[in-house]
């Protein structure tokens, strides 16, 4: 290094040439860097040319691993545990918005009933609850003579029917009694609190099931009770939509199913009830000029059937058989 005059710091030429050697020999190194073992036990398949390469090669894969690495590090969410042993429900509905992947709430309780936090009213049809199904009204229409009278006509059937609708009624309510003691005697298990709207979830899951079930056992009990009476044979005295017609003094027995009139139909159509799985339809009403019908025809409705009560005319309706 040379000074001069003006206190200038030159660099002698021979400082250059030490610089520029160094860095000539460092350039060098990193070109001819060669992790690949000189040792001749494990002597590569590879040409020095190619070694250099994978080294290389390898570096760089190395270096993009550790700074990956390190990023990942560096970004990563340390999170901790904090734990609060009382919160109101606004309190935990605002923690579980601000951190729903994390936040958790255990039950006080694991086990709790149904009607803790479900509360379940049936409403019954107004018929149930109407004069309709009643004893005195049920009595009233019994007749003594029923099978005298036209086969659509209404007091052939009120009094079986209303004790039919009173009997529906009747295991309705007991039916749904039971079920309702059912529900009421399940738990809800579950250790972590539920939010909103799982909770909605799950009351319209239970109610859903609720009335999934009760039509179940009702339809299970119906279907038993037909079976019990087709079975056992059981036939009516009144004009059902089966009666069997015998001979007095005779062994001999037909069984002969109803037929009816087509409603609006042509005329001489008829409704067979067997072939249409009990189906039939016909306005019913009273008859008072009627002939007896014929063994396997439709019942006659001529002159037309009229109710009539405090010089009023009521309008006839539709009873399924």
């Amino acid at each position: 290094m040379i000074s001069n005059p003006l206190n200038e710091v030159k660099i002698s030429p021979s400082s250059k040439t030490m610089v520029s050697a160094a860095c000539s020999h460092l350039i060098h190194g990193i070109r001819e860097l060669n992790l690949f073992s000189n040792n001749p036990f494990w002597t590569s398949t590879l040409t020095h040319t190619e070694q250099i390469h994978s080294t290389r090669l390898f570096l760089i894969l190395t270096s993009i691993s550790l700074l990956s690495v390190i990023g990942y590090v560096s970004l990563t969410v340390h999170s901790y545990e904090v734990t609060r042993n009382k919160f109101s429900i606004s309190d935990f509905e605002r923690l579980q918005a601000r951190y729903p992947t994390t936040f958790k709430s255990t039950c006080t309780k694991v086990s709790i009933p149904y009607n803790k936090f479900l509360n379940v009213s049936v409403r019954f049809h107004q018929v149930c609850s109407s004069p309709f199904i009643g004893r005195k009204w049920i009595s009233s229409l019994y007749l003594f003579n029923a099978t005298s009278y036209n086969i659509l006509d209404f007091r052939t059937f009120g009094f079986s029917h209303y004790r039919s609708l009173r009997l529906l009624c009747l295991l309705t309510r007991q039916a749904i009694n039971d079920n309702y003691h059912a529900f009421n005697s399940t738990n809800l298990v579950a250790l972590l609190t539920f939010s909103r709207a799982q909770f909605n979830n799950l009351a319209g899951v239970l109610m859903s099931n609720f009335q999934k079930n009760l039509l179940a056992n009702e339809k299970r009990t119906a279907k038993v009770t037909s079976l019990m009476i087709a079975q056992n044979r059981l036939l009516s005295a009144l004009r059902t939509n089966y009666y069997t017609h015998s001979k007095p003094g005779s062994q001999s027995y037909k069984t002969y199913n109803a037929h009816y009139l087509e409603r609006n139909g042509i005329d001489g159509s008829f409704c067979d009830c067997r072939s249409r799985n009990n189906q039939c339809t016909y306005p019913a009403g009273g008859f008072y000029n009627w002939t007896l019908p014929e063994l396997g025809k439709p019942a006659k409705n001529n002159p037309p059937p009229q109710f009539q009560k405090k010089k009023k005319f009521i309008q006839s309706f539709i009873v399924k058989r």
